[in-house]
């Protein structure tokens, strides 16, 4: 006797694992074809926080940029650690530190800001968020790759 789904597993089935189904079928079928993922693509902007692990962090075939959205809060609690607790005090931490902790700073407040930005400009709602190449947005994935086969089979399904 087969065994079906409840209607509830069945869509939670599909939700969960199809896009990775998705994902391995493109990357398994040949080199060839792990090639033409990323046919076309030229930018990937990837929209996160800092509890989310997003993979890959590098890549060759298109430029990649990583959004941490949380790193100006996390900026201030690294900051806020480190700090005396008397206000002479922490005024001469700062004093004396200020080149190094400006140095340490200024790319994460760089990225957060840039990232807010940017996810203003997409209007993006939620996260995680995929944007490929401006234009194709994927909500609620953290791989890049599983993001560009979803948008490169809707492309496909378009032409």
């Amino acid at each position: 006797m087969a065994t079906r789904m409840t209607p509830v597993a069945g869509a939670l089935f599909r939700r969960l694992l199809a896009p990775w189904a998705l994902f391995a079928v493109a990357l398994a079928t040949s080199p060839a074809r792990a090639q033409d993922l990323y046919h076309g693509i030229t930018k990937v902007e990837v929209f996160a926080n800092s509890a989310m692990v997003i993979t890959p962090i590098q890549a060759e075939q298109y430029q990649l940029v990583i959004y941490r959205l949380d790193a100006l809060k996390n900026v201030e609690a690294a900051i806020n650690r480190n700090i005396p607790k008397t206000e002479a005090a922490a005024r001469a931490y700062f004093a004396a530190n200020q080149a190094e902790i400006k140095r340490q700073i200024t790319p994460a407040v760089l990225n957060g800001a840039n990232g807010i930005a940017m996810a203003r400009h997409y209007k993006l709602d939620r996260i995680p968020a995929i944007v490929v190449d401006g234009v194709s947005v994927i909500y609620g994935v953290t791989n890049v790759d599983q993001a560009i086969a979803m948008v490169q089979k809707h492309r496909g399904a378009r032409q």
